[in-house]
């Protein structure tokens, strides 16, 4: 019988909902669970979803330059390879793996998979139709996805660098980490913060940054929606199978256009609109000084220890 379900959920779930997205959410956290507790019950090291994910989502993308049941099965692979991001992570720490190396190449596979999934579609339809407006939305929506990846995860690698450099400063702690530490304290219990940086407000349920993000009735979760990633796969599974069934349709201009000519249209649009109200956001709010002082308030109760270490 294995570990039950709530046990499971409990202990792989639980400590990280308030970091989930939209994505995770309505879909994420129910889809990965089975697999879980298959690879749990099994005693499947997680590295195996961490491959799998990998490896689904790099077939997927280049699958995409093809038309048909084939673009279909590409699509169907990417969602799986969202499933088994997550499942990846839930496997470790039900069994308390924590091995940096794979949040290193976690990062370094989404910024290669994202931009392809969306070159990948943009070949496909190119191939079909002979039209180039697909090429030109997928560099848009790609550099877009990059770029906001970029701006989100600076804060990080500028911050570790410096505090690593600086560490050795008997005066560094002193006088730098602990007014900030103190700001941080202040801003997670609640006191006003004047000209901060409004994280599940401006990431669009990202759950990168700020409080919790929650399901609502609101623009918040309507802009979590429409932006994305992993969302947009589920779209993108919809429209191969529509484009199965139902012909291509003429638009003015760009020509005979399918479900899929129409899903890298939308976010050919959406995401650079995006993107450049998020750096609108990060310069007027001064996002990088609060994630900074988040993660000065993180790294002074941290500690490494060796023996854990895989």
């Amino acid at each position: 019988m294995g570990v039950s379900w709530s046990e499971l959920r409990r202990v792989c779930q639980t400590p990280v909902r308030d970091t989930n997205d939209v994505a995770g959410l309505l879909y994420g956290d129910h889809a990965s669970l089975p697999i879980t507790k298959l690879m749990v019950d099994l005693r499947l090291s997680p590295d195996l979803a961490s491959i799998g994910f990998f490896v689904c989502g790099l077939t997927g993308a280049v699958l995409q330059a093809t038309s048909g049941v084939l673009a279909a099965v590409a699509s169907a692979l990417l969602v799986l390879y969202y499933v088994l991001d997550c499942v990846d992570g839930e496997v470790a720490r039900f069994q308390r793996v924590c091995d940096v190396k794979w949040g290193y190449f976690d990062f370094l596979f989404h910024m290669l998979v994202k931009p392809l999934v969306f070159c990948g579609v943009a070949v496909g339809l190119w191939r079909e139709t002979g039209a180039a407006w697909p090429i030109f939305a997928a560099f848009a929506a790609s550099t877009a996805t990059l770029w906001l990846k970029l701006f989100l995860e600076t804060p990080g690698i500028v911050f570790l660098k410096e505090f690593l450099r600086r560490s050795r400063k008997a005066d560094f702690i002193a006088e730098t980490a602990r007014p900030m530490v103190d700001r941080a304290k202040e801003v997670e219990l609640g006191a006003p913060d004047h000209g901060g940086y409004e994280g599940t407000e401006d990431t669009a349920g990202t759950g990168s940054t700020g409080a919790p993000f929650r399901l609502r009735l609101d623009r918040v979760t309507a802009r979590a929606l429409m932006t994305n990633f992993d969302i947009g796969l589920v779209l993108l599974l919809a429209a191969t199978l529509a484009d199965l069934a139902v012909a291509p349709f003429d638009v003015p201009v760009l020509g005979p256009v399918g479900f899929r000519g129409a899903w890298i249209a939308y976010y050919g649009i959406i995401l650079p609109l995006d993107f450049a109200d998020y750096l609108r956001t990060y310069l007027l709010k001064g996002h990088f000084n609060r994630e900074v002082t988040r993660l000065l308030a993180l790294a002074h109760h941290f500690s490494l220890d060796s023996r854990r270490e895989r």
